[in-house]
């Protein structure tokens, strides 16, 4: 891969809104004149869909099976070309309830750095949208194998979103402590809810972790407006806030930049996080 190239990977919990902002900051990028990548590692395939206005067909393992990966321009034929020029692909995933989506992440990656193709379309910023299961090594390849060294986890003021940004964190953690990895977090996306005292919240909870919030995505309806029309929020409202927030955080990652976190003791980042919430007033 171009040695130029920044690859970025974006982590969070299921349904806090990983490939809407991987999607509209892909956009905001490109609207800066940069090239870039949007490659989607979940097995529902949905990333790119805003960027293209479509399910992206086919997918790399859909390919595989049909054509197997001998040669480079059956992967290739994966690559679709979206909005502002973005280059867009889906990993996919097994058949239903047979092979694991981990292993098959980790097979397009390879298949990415051995044919080059990031070269290819001489892209600025290879941004991988990444299902959150951690747990699973095979989600863990774009920063356990060095793909993507700087990744940023979108969290809100919610329980759960907060606990899977600390176990990302602790993944980070223990891949440089134990594996060498040399992947760092370069902060939290706080893709807001509206819940009480939301912006607080997660600001402390990134000190407490040693991971600054590098975005506060306001709570609107405009995001699901924009994806009724198919769009990312970024095209379809472009002087609203939001996307003005999105912009802001391209801006902020135009450099390098990270840190290795200092993520709550898995046994207490529960109680921790609840004592967090209550201070502000989440919940009774």
């Amino acid at each position: 891969m171009p040695p130029a190239m920044r690859q970025i990977s974006i982590y969070g919990k299921g349904g806090v809104g990983k490939s809407t902002v991987a999607s509209n900051t892909s956009v905001a990028l490109a609207e800066m004149g940069r090239r870039v990548m949007q490659m989607g590692c979940s097995p529902k395939a949905d990333s790119t869909y805003l960027l293209l206005g479509h399910m992206c067909h086919p997918t790399v393992l859909d390919q595989v099976r049909a054509k197997g990966y001998r040669k480079p321009e059956y992967i290739d034929e994966c690559l679709q070309i979206g909005h502002k020029g973005i280059v867009c692909a889906e990993a996919g995933g097994p058949e239903p309830a047979l092979g694991c989506a981990g292993r098959g992440v980790l097979l397009v990656l390879e298949l990415l750095r051995k044919y080059r193709l990031p070269e290819k379309h001489e892209v600025d910023f290879l941004v991988f949208d990444v299902i959150a299961d951690v747990v699973c090594g095979g989600f863990a390849q774009p920063i356990r194998r060095g793909y993507a060294k700087e990744t940023y986890i979108v969290t809100s003021g919610e329980l759960m979103a907060l606990y899977a940004a600390n176990n990302i964190c602790n993944a980070v953690k223990t891949m440089n402590e134990l594996k060498g990895a040399q992947v760092f977090v370069g902060g939290l996306i706080n893709n807001m809810r509206g819940v009480p005292g939301e912006l607080e919240l997660v600001r402390e909870f990134g000190e407490i972790i040693g991971v600054p919030v590098v975005a506060n995505i306001p709570h609107s309806d405009l995001m699901q407006r924009a994806e009724t029309q198919k769009k990312t929020l970024v095209e379809n409202f472009p002087d609203s806030a939001e996307a003005q927030e999105f912009r802001s955080f391209a801006q902020q990652i135009l450099e390098p930049r990270g840190i290795i976190p200092q993520p709550l003791d898995p046994k207490d980042s529960i109680s921790v996080i609840r004592d967090l919430l209550r201070k502000y007033q989440v919940f009774d």
